[in-house]
């Protein structure tokens, strides 16, 4: 019967530890919706925010998430000005893949400033996008 007390009170506290601490259960995160942004930023996110490649080739896409375009090819980036509207058209720059196999264009918005990077699963037509970002 001690022994049954004290694994209750060990299980108790556990419990109590990871409610004070703010832990979520680790399901907790499995059944979430996947996010649109990756949270993983390409090598040397840090290097690579600020990045304004010099290529400019052909194609545009059509935002389909509101979001603000970022200051370079990661989530970790900052952003840049208002928020896009879905269905407003982009001017495609160049197409960058980070080292999670993510897809991340540098657009500009009618030809024109503001230019920034927004993440491939927030826009459609994308794949007109083909030419490598460099430079910069």
């Amino acid at each position: 019967m001690q022994k049954l007390k004290r694994r209750a009170l060990a299980v108790g506290a556990a419990i109590a530890f990871g409610v004070a601490s703010g832990a979520a259960p680790a399901s907790a995160s499995t059944n979430q919706a996947p996010n649109f942004t990756p949270s993983n930023a390409p090598i040397g996110a840090l290097a690579v925010c600020g990045w304004t490649p010099t290529s400019n080739g052909l194609g545009g896409a059509t935002v389909t998430k509101s979001i603000p375009l970022r200051n370079g090819p990661g989530q970790t980036c900052g952003t840049r000005g208002d928020y896009l509207n879905v269905g407003q058209r982009l001017g495609g720059w160049c197409r960058f893949q980070n080292s999670a196999n993510n897809w991340w264009y540098y657009v500009s918005t009618g030809g024109a400033a503001p230019y920034g990077w927004i993440y491939g699963a927030n826009i459609e037509e994308e794949e007109t996008i083909k030419t490598p970002c460099t430079g910069g």
